[in-house]
């Protein structure tokens, strides 16, 4: 089982369409589409823009992170990745709880 809790990033990238091209510590990889995550909060407004969303980075905590300190846990990514899609919080943590075996609250 997976632990969402130590997940790291080690490649990030921005592809069209708003789609995020991730592999994660183990070699896990997977493009997800993240417009459901940045039509959610008006702070992620900036990242609607494909130049700004294109210039996506790993920071030192192994997690995606954009300008203006935007970023992004990367267990709950990881979850949305197996998922195939963006998540509620609710649906992240129950994601989380039954691929576990434990309830972690990361998104």
């Amino acid at each position: 089982m997976t632990n969402y809790y130590l997940q790291k990033l080690t490649s990030a990238a921005a592809e069209a369409g708003h789609r995020l091209r991730v592999i994660f510590a183990d070699g896990y990889n997977a493009t997800l589409d993240l417009r459901p995550w940045l039509d959610q909060a008006p702070l992620r407004a900036p990242l609607l823009d494909a130049r700004v969303f294109s210039r996506v980075v790993v920071n030192e905590f192994g997690a995606p992170e954009w300008p203006e300190e935007i970023d992004l846990s990367p267990g709950t990514l990881r979850a949305w990745c197996e998922a195939g899609r963006v998540m509620t919080k609710e649906e992240t943590d129950a994601w989380i709880a039954r691929h576990s075996g434990a309830a972690q609250d990361v998104a």
